[in-house]
């Protein structure tokens, strides 16, 4: 999310100055908002915070992201939110942070779909765990476990001592 709002605050201030300017030249006209078009978005329930591993990648990285921090799922009996992922995907790996680039090949040569939706199917060193999604691998970057302070996945597998084979739940 951190990532997020830096890019957005980039682009948003260059497209300010670039707006502002065409209109003080008379470049832009406004155009008034159809009312008759307006829609309501659904309330937020408590159950849209929790995390289906069934789902691909990508859907639960942009769930993550547009729930932030309040996503869950189960470890352990106990409640945990994931407050930063990134899909791992070739389709993705472009808008990887650098370091996560560099160390593509430890997960590209799992065998993406071999696990079970929700299961650690790795844990990359000084990273986080990797988790089998129903189409794809999350990489779980900040999480935080109940009654406990956020830190980075990578401080939490050590911490919980969390090995490969072990399954993340509904919450």
């Amino acid at each position: 999310a951190e990532h997020l709002a830096q890019t957005l605050s980039t682009l948003g201030a260059d497209l300010l100055i670039e707006t502002l300017l065409k209109q003080e030249l008379q470049e832009i006209q406004p155009i008034p908002q159809d009312h008759s078009e307006a829609t309501y978005a659904p309330l937020i329930q408590k159950s849209d915070y929790g995390l289906d591993w069934s789902r691909s990648n990508l859907e639960l990285h942009n769930q993550i992201r547009g729930f932030f921090p309040n996503c869950v799922t189960s470890f352990r009996g106990k409640s945990l939110k994931i407050s930063a992922t990134a899909p791992l995907d070739s389709a993705y790996l472009s808008e990887l942070p650098s370091q996560l680039k560099m160390r593509s090949q430890e997960w590209s040569t799992l065998d993406v779909g071999s696990g079970r939706p929700g299961e650690v199917v790795k844990i990359a060193k000084g990273i986080g765990p990797i988790i089998q999604t129903g189409k794809g691998l999350l990489l779980l970057q900040q999480v935080q476990l109940a009654g406990k302070r956020a830190q980075s996945a990578w401080d939490f597998a050590n911490g919980m001592r969390l090995e490969v084979g072990e399954v993340l739940g509904n919450p």
